[in-house]
């Protein structure tokens, strides 16, 4: 017989609020203290939902803390749900162990009411039966939580850059390009204009790059680029305002956010450190996508687990996630791997190299066009164009002077 109780689950549930305090909102509304097995799984679902009441965040620290002081404490059944692995779809494990909450208590009404039912009138039996079932209706699941029109509330995408090269909030975007094409110049130069521009937190992990590299394109950005648009109030890199640039380069070896074996897959417990880490940053920028892919790049499936795990991220948290990959190196062109990465987002630009665009055409020294290769938020409306020419180099000359940077020359 099915056992009506899943601890594994209820310590996943218990870890990944305890690592990740937002994921708290998916299931609040859902889950009582009741519904968990094991008693002291009920006290610290409890005392986690008084805890982030009065504060803004607990971790296991602020919660053991708590725990001793109520006299609660176990310290085995404690770090058996510290060291459980945190999960993903947090709203459906919590449907599981409401189910079977549910279960527990039809079965518990069952038992105690066929003790004494040779003694009881057949319709007073019936009637409890319907009480009861009405009680667990109230308290059931919707597995579908359906809207109209009328409750749904009217509003617009947002976008960051809006006027330079639109990114959506909440969102994911993917950046595409052949090698060579000055991806990074361009990501640094959008995470130093937003920061010129509202003063708000960028992180870039610029995986393929080392940092005093970055340093320097960054300096060069500022003084050569973004100076000459005049949209620039600051040109020194150590200015105070650039603590609002965090990165990390290719000293930082990137990790997985999916781990995949021949069987199983996992969300990587680094990826719930990361995103606590970068709790408070809007714009987060990710450069190569394949650095923190771990599965097959030709699978869909794992591909869109993946781009659904940083869209997740980017909508509960109110982020603009920016996506770098490679495209291939055929002639024919589009990007490496699965044409998941793609499905799963809504927004794709294209940087060209000068050798993708037409002959007739001559850009600028330094300049590039970004192709809009997919868009279901509007871009080409707000910018009345499906191609960007922006400068990424001060000159072609810079450009090749710089590729110098990454082996100290």
């Amino acid at each position: 017989m099915r056992e009506l109780y899943n601890i594994d689950i209820e310590r996943a549930i218990l870890n990944s609020i305890i690592f990740d305090n937002t994921k708290l909102e998916e299931i609040a509304s859902l889950l009582n203290k009741e519904d968990f097995y094991l008693p002291f799984h009920q006290i610290i679902y409890q005392t986690i939902l008084e805890l982030i009441k009065n504060k803004d965040f607990i971790d296991e620290f602020i919660l053991k803390d708590e725990l001793i002081k109520r006299k609660k404490f176990d310290e085995e059944l404690f770090f058996e749900i510290i060291s459980t692995t945190p999960i993903e779809n947090l709203e459906e494990y919590a449907k599981i162990i409401k189910e079977l909450a549910l279960k527990r208590r039809l079965e518990t009404f069952l038992k105690k009411n066929s003790i004494n039912i040779t003694e009881r009138d057949t319709f007073e039996l019936i009637e409890a039966l319907k009480k009861e079932l009405e009680n667990l209706e109230k308290d059931n699941i919707n597995t579908f939580k359906l809207k109209t029109f009328r409750n749904v509330k009217n509003k617009d995408i947002e976008f960051i850059l809006k006027d330079f090269l639109p990114i959506p909030k909440k969102a994911v975007t993917l950046l595409s390009a052949k090698g060579g094409a000055g991806k990074s110049w361009l990501v640094l130069q959008l995470a130093l204009k937003y920061i010129n521009q509202t003063g708000k937190k960028v992180f870039a992990w610029l995986s393929e790059d080392p940092d005093f590299a970055t340093k320097k394109r960054a300096e060069k950005i500022l003084n050569e680029i973004l100076i000459n648009h005049n949209d620039t109030k600051y040109f020194d890199i150590n200015h105070p305002i650039y603590n609002n640039f965090c990165y990390l380069g290719s000293e930082t070896r990137p990790f997985h956010l999916i781990e995949y074996d021949y069987k199983n897959k996992k969300i990587n417990p680094l990826f719930y450190k990361l995103k606590h880490t970068l709790r408070d940053f809007d714009f987060i920028i990710l450069d190569p996508l394949i650095a923190f892919f771990g599965g097959d790049e030709n699978n869909n499936s794992q591909a869109r687990e993946f781009m659904n795990l940083l869209t997740e991220w980017a909508d509960k948290e109110d982020k603009a996630i920016l996506v770098v990959h490679h495209n291939n190196k055929s002639t024919a062109g589009g990007i490496r791997g699965a044409s998941a990465f793609v499905d799963a987002v809504r927004l794709q630009y294209e940087l060209l190299t000068n050798e993708s665009i037409d002959k007739k055409e001559i850009l600028p020294a330094g300049y590039r066009k970004i192709k809009i290769k997919k868009d279901n938020w509007g871009v080409q409306r707000i910018l009345n164009k499906k191609e960007i020419e922006i400068q990424i180099f001060k000159d072609e000359i810079m450009l090749q002077k710089n590729k110098g940077i990454k082996n100290g020359r």
